[in-house]
C-alpha cells in the first residue's frame, strides 16, 4: 500500500522571539530549547522519504525557524525530495525578522514549489512584516498571510489547548469528537524529535507523561531497529485510525470550539 499523505511539518527549533501563551505546539513551555542541526535534518528527511511515498504539502516551521542559522541548508535539504512533495514547501515565520538574504535566494530558486506563510500578529508583534512581503513581491516568491490580529481572524483565531484533562471516555465519544478536528481529518503530521506524530499536541502529551507512546500511533523515523517496511505499516495505521489515545485528552480542532485571542503574551 502506498503512504501518500496530505501534509508534514518539520520542527527546526523550539527557539522563537515571541512567547505566546496559547502556542499551539507548546513552544514557550519546553524547559529544554533545541536548534536541528544540517545534519540532523538530513537524516530525518532521509528517513522521511523513505517512509512517506509523497506528501502534497511539506512545512518547514518552529518555533521560529528564522532562528536556526542553519535554515537556509535546511530548505534546501527539503528542496531534494521535490519529486516526492506534490504541492508545495511552505516555510512559516511570525514577521518579526526579516527573511535573510540566503533564504530568499533558496526560496526564489525553487519558486515553482515555494509558500511562505506569514503569520500577522500586528504591528506591536510582527513589526516587519511589510518589509517582508515587499521583499517577497519583489522576488516574484508566492505567499500568504495568516491574519491573527483586529477583526477577521484567521480560522477564526486560536484555540485553548492547555487542559490535557480526559475528555471523552469511549473510544465512540473519542472518534467521533477526532472526525470534526481539522488536523486529524485532513491526516496533518509533524515531526518532531525524529519521530513523526499525528499532531504536535499528541507529541506533547507523550513528552509530558500525560499519555503513554503506543505503538502505531507515532512512527519512530530515526530507529534503525524497525525496518522502513515495519514504519510503513506504522504510518499507514495512523492513518486509518479514526482518532488517538491523545484525541481522548483534547478538544480538538474544531470549528465549534470557543477562541481566545491569538498571540498573548507570557
Amino acid at each position: 500500500m502506498r503512504t501518500d499523505i496530505k501534509r508534514t511539518a518539520l520542527n527546526i527549533t523550539t527557539y522563537c522571539n515571541l512567547k505566546c501563551k496559547h502556542c499551539l505546539a507548546f513552544i514557550p513551555y519546553y524547559d529544554k530549547k533545541f536548534i536541528m542541526s544540517i545534519e540532523e535534518a538530513g537524516k530525518i528527511l532521509s528517513a522521511y522519504f523513505q517512509v512517506v511515498d509523497s506528501v502534497e504539502h511539506f512545512t518547514v516551521t518552529g518555533g521560529e525557524p528564522l532562528l536556526n542559522k542553519d535554515c537556509a541548508q535546511i530548505l534546501e535539504e527539503v528542496h531534494k525530495y521535490e519529486n516526492q512533495i506534490t504541492g508545495s514547501v511552505d516555510f512559516v515565520t511570525n514577521g518579526t525578522m526579516e527573511i535573510p538574504d540566503d533564504i530568499i535566494s533558496v526560496l526564489a530558486k525553487h519558486i515553482d514549489k515555494t509558500k511562505v506563510v506569514l503569520s500577522n500578529y500586528g504591528e506591536k508583534l510582527s513589526k516587519k512584516i511589510d518589509i517582508i512581503e515587499e521583499t517577497l513581491k519583489q522576488n516574484g516568491i508566492p505567499y500568504r498571510v495568516s491574519k491573527f490580529y483586529g477583526d477577521d481572524l484567521y480560522y477564526d483565531g486560536w484555540i485553548d489547548f492547555s487542559n490535557h484533562d480526559l475528555k471523552w471516555k469511549t473510544i465512540e465519544e473519542r472518534d467521533q469528537n477526532a472526525q470534526k478536528c481539522v488536523p486529524r481529518v485532513g491526516k496533518y503530521f509533524v515531526i518532531n524529535d525524529g519521530e513523526l506524530h499525528c499532531c504536535s499536541r499528541s507529541y506533547w502529551r507523550i513528552r509530558q507523561g500525560i499519555i503513554p507512546k503506543i505503538k502505531g500511533e507515532y512512527v519512530p523515523l530515526m530507529d534503525d531497529t524497525i525496518s522502513i517496511e515495519e514504519k510503513r505499516q506504522d504510518l499507514i495505521e495512523m492513518f486509518n485510525k479514526k482518532s488517538s489515545t491523545s484525541c481522548a485528552y483534547c478538544v480538538g480542532l474544531c470549528n465549534g470550539v470557543p477562541r481566545v485571542k491569538p498571540a498573548q503574551q507570557l
